[in-house]
C-alpha cells in the first residue's frame, strides 16, 4: 500500500494574478508589471500599473489595485484599491470580480455587502476563476449572500480543486467530516485533509494530523488508498518509483 506521505505535491501560483496573465498571447500589462517585480523593480512597477491604470486599461487598473489592497511597497489603501477593483470588474475581469467580491463580504474598505459580494464572486465563478470558485464554495456552505446550501458548496469546491486549489481539499473534508450534504465519514474526510496538506494548506495539515494520530495501520491504509485515488482524480497521476533493475544472469558455467 502506497502510504499517503508519497503523494506528489504541487507548488502554488505565486502572484495574485497569475491567472490573469495566463491567458494573454502577448506582454500583457498585468505581466509587464509582474516582471518588474520578478526584477526587483518595484517603483517601475507601480509607476507602469499607475500609467496604464490613468489610460483606462483594465490590468492596469487591477494591479494598482493591487498595489493599493496589499501595501507593497507603500501604505495600504483598502478603499483606492476597491475603486480601482470595481472599474476592472465592470469591464469583466474575473480577479477583479472576485477580489472586490472578497472585500464586500468582508467589509475590507467598502461597507459589507453579502449580497452584492455573492453577485460578483459567482460571476468570476462562472469564468472558471479558480479562487472564486473556492470563495464561493464557503459563501454557500456558510449562507453568506445566500441560503445554506451544502449541495452548491460541494459543487464549487469540486471545481477549485480540479484547477488544483489546496483548501477546496480541505473544504470538501469539512463537509464529510460534518456530514454536511453527504453522509459522515471520518475517514474519507480524513483523506481530503491529506490531499490539502500534501499541496501545502496550513490547516488541511492540523486537521489530517489531528484525526490520524493513534489510528491503526488498517485505518491508515485506508485513507491512503482514498487519499490517493482523490489525487489522482483532481491532481494528475501519482508518481510511481522506478522499477527495480534486473538481475544479471548468472554466468555459464
Amino acid at each position: 500500500m502506497r502510504d499517503i506521505r508519497n503523494i506528489k505535491a504541487l507548488g502554488a501560483a505565486a502572484l495574485a494574478w497569475a491567472l490573469l496573465i495566463a491567458a494573454s498571447p502577448g506582454p500583457s500589462t498585468g505581466e509587464q508589471v509582474a516582471d518588474l517585480l520578478d526584477a526587483n523593480k518595484p517603483i517601475e512597477a507601480f509607476s507602469l500599473a499607475q500609467t496604464k491604470a490613468n489610460e483606462g486599461d483594465a490590468e492596469g487598473q487591477f494591479a494598482l489595485g493591487w498595489f493599493y489592497d496589499n501595501g507593497e511597497h507603500m501604505t495600504a489603501d483598502k478603499a483606492k484599491a476597491a475603486g480601482l477593483y470595481r472599474k476592472c470588474a465592470d469591464a469583466g475581469l474575473s480577479q477583479c470580480q472576485w477580489r472586490l467580491g472578497v472585500m464586500l463580504d468582508t467589509g475590507e474598505g467598502v461597507a459589507e455587502d453579502p449580497a452584492a459580494a455573492l453577485a460578483l464572486i459567482s460571476k468570476a465563478a462562472a469564468q472558471n476563476n479558480p479562487q472564486a470558485q473556492m470563495s464561493l464554495a464557503v459563501m454557500h456552505a456558510n449562507g453568506r449572500g445566500t441560503p445554506v446550501d451544502y449541495a452548491k458548496a460541494m459543487e464549487s469546491y469540486q471545481a477549485a480543486a480540479k484547477a488544483g486549489q489546496p483548501h477546496a481539499f480541505f473544504g470538501i473534508g469539512l463537509l464529510y467530516l460534518e456530514g454536511q450534504g453527504v453522509a459522515k465519514d471520518g475517514e474519507t474526510a480524513a483523506a481530503w485533509f491529506s490531499v490539502a496538506n500534501l499541496l501545502g494548506d496550513a490547516q488541511g495539515k492540523a486537521t489530517s494530523e489531528r484525526l490520524l494520530a493513534g489510528q491503526k495501520n488498517d485505518v491508515l491504509d485506508r485513507v491512503a488508498a482514498k487519499a490517493n485515488a482523490i489525487y489522482a482524480e483532481y491532481i494528475g497521476p501519482l508518481a510511481r518509483p522506478a522499477p527495480a533493475a534486473a538481475p544479471p544472469a548468472p554466468k555459464a558455467p
